[in-house]
């Protein structure tokens, strides 16, 4: 020790659990220096392991050098995984200006309750969910991506738990989680990078409104048993053509283009969406491309696509398709199909790319296609806020467009107020862009739905088909990608007026607004002391002011 160290202490003000403030097992405790002068933190250490993670506070304000100031009320919160009813020693060591140490201590046993979740397992990462748009989130989908020390895993897949912390209580919840996406780098072990894991995990969490909740993802249990959880999420079938269903909903896909095909909303009703009139009688048609001479081809035309990869758990179930559209090798689409747990709504994400220059009539996406055996009326949530109805065949008639609206509308949906059904689309994302030589290229984007035999909605990109000059041919320029994505819910209609689509509407707003996510690791005890710089072409000082 130092000849000139003084002694101070520490009084333990709270062992806590996670916190939204502190998203760790922590000490909060109060400062008392021997000394009347500044004073910085230069190392902690609890039950004798060094700790990186503190925080210091000054008349309860946080301090950016981690330093008690001379004539404050200091404190300092610790990083520490505390265990029920364990006796714990916690050493603070800081100093002056002028080199003098003051060293405080604190000895304490912990409570009885609200300590570590269960010591099998080594780490956890925290991660802190908030809830901004008032609504409160019953089992929100949650993906995370996750790059953790290598040596820190056995069997990711295995070891991985999901536990949830009640805010008020501490109480924790194990829910159910997927993993999926491993991979593992290698290539390097020094103070720049280390071998690190990449795992993905999703989880259903639930978030009271304009509050936050923390999570904690366990790892680090080379003794882990595989874990079977629970779910309502089933799918059957071979190939493309399967059958993917919850409580809510149950869909098939077509056996050839793997493209949705038919969904019956389950919920007591038992009510059938399809198309099932021309061609391939598939439900979800695009994206799709018209170039004269070469005939009009939709992604539901594939017969099969070129690539296919599906992903299943207990928390969601995926389809990838991906290629180019038949006779048009120059176009590429993928199109992602994303089923959830307890959730009635699916995911519908499309990307199409256009590899070079192309003369179109048309390039349209996020077209739906249905029959009149269900559906009499179509409403749709315009961009100020007010819902539009219309009844379908009191519109113009094909060849003429029934209706357009905007081309990113909140929501929209057919329905029958007899039954009592409703199949609706909210749209989440719309994008374009172009990689090389200008600006991505649109004509006048909007919706349209229209009507004949069928019915159906879609978003033209460049569509000179449907105008009053439809011979006209616009070039679609190579390197342009479109994206999209959806959700799609089949629902019930509320029973009355001003109740009808608060459904859609509730899940429009969540979708729309999701959880803010945080994640908060430890630092590990190879983190150096200093900032590494990258590896550079040319060296330059980046920290300077």
């Amino acid at each position: 020790m130092n000849a000139k160290a003084s002694q101070g202490s520490l009084q333990v003000v709270a062992c806590s659990f996670p916190t939204p403030e502190h998203p760790c097992y922590h000490v909060r405790l109060l400062v008392d220096t021997p000394v009347a002068k500044d004073v910085q933190v230069q190392r902690v250490e609890a039950n004798g392991k060094r700790v990186r993670d503190f925080w210091v506070y000054n008349d309860d304000v946080t301090h950016k050098d981690k330093t008690f100031l001379a004539g404050a009320r200091s404190s300092i919160v610790i990083r520490h995984d505390w265990q029920n009813g364990s006796a714990n020693r916690l050493t603070v060591t800081a100093a002056a200006e002028d080199g003098e140490e003051v060293i405080l201590n604190a000895e304490f046993t912990a409570p009885d309750g609200g300590g570590y979740w269960d010591p099998a397992w080594k780490h956890y990462a925290s991660v802190v969910l908030t809830e901004k748009g008032g609504w409160p989130r019953m089992a929100e989908p949650v993906h995370l991506t996750l790059g953790l020390y290598a040596d820190r895993f056995t069997d990711p897949a295995r070891e991985v738990r999901v536990v949830g912390v009640d805010a008020e209580s501490g109480a924790y919840t194990e829910v159910p989680c997927q993993v999926y996406g491993l991979s593992t780098w290698d290539r390097m072990k020094d103070e720049r990078c280390q071998p690190t894991t990449t795992v993905d995990v999703a989880f259903l969490a639930d978030v009271p409104p304009r509050s936050a909740k923390v999570y904690l993802v366990f790892y680090g249990n080379p003794h882990a048993e595989p874990v079977a959880y629970p779910s309502d999420l089933k799918v059957s079938g071979e190939g493309l053509g399967l059958i993917v269903e919850n409580d809510h909903y149950r869909v098939k896909l077509h056996p050839l283009s793997g493209a949705l095909d038919e969904v019956l909303l389950k919920q007591g009703m038992n009510v059938l969406f399809d198309h099932h009139l021309e061609t391939n009688g598939a439900l979800h048609w695009n994206p799709g491309v018209y170039a004269p001479p070469r005939t009009w081809i939709h992604a539901s035309d594939w017969d099969p696509p070129e690539g296919y990869r599906t992903l299943g758990g207990p928390i969601f179930f995926m389809t990838k398709r991906w290629g180019p559209l038949p006779l048009y090798p120059e176009v590429l689409c993928s199109i992602t199909y994303v089923f959830y747990a307890r959730l009635p709504y699916l995911l519908l994400t499309s990307t199409l790319d256009v590899l070079k220059d192309i003369d179109v009539v048309a390039l349209r996406n996020g077209e739906i296609v249905l029959n009149h055996n269900v559906v009499r009326e179509f409403a749709w949530k315009d961009s100020t806020g007010e819902v539009n109805s219309v009844v379908i065949k009191e519109r113009p008639r094909h060849p003429v467009r029934a209706l357009d609206i905007e081309a990113l509308t909140p929501w929209f949906a057919w329905y029958n107020r007899e039954l009592g059904a409703a199949f609706g689309i909210m749209d989440l994302e719309l994008a374009h862009m172009r990689r090389s030589e200008g600006l991505s290229r649109v004509e006048q984007p909007y919706r349209y739905m229209h009507w004949g035999p069928w019915t159906y909605c879609a978003r033209p990109l460049i569509y000179t088909f449907a105008t009053n000059n439809p011979q006209r041919v616009i070039r679609a320029p190579g390197g342009s990608t479109y994206h999209e994505k959806m959700a799609i819910l089949p629902f019930r209609l509320g029973h009355t007026e001003a109740t009808r689509f608060e459904t859609i509407e509730r899940w429009q707003q969540s979708l729309s607004h999701p959880l803010d996510v945080r994640v908060v690791l430890d630092t590990d005890e190879r983190v150096p002391e200093e900032w590494v710089p990258p590896i550079l072409v040319e060296e330059f000082e980046e920290m300077e002011d």
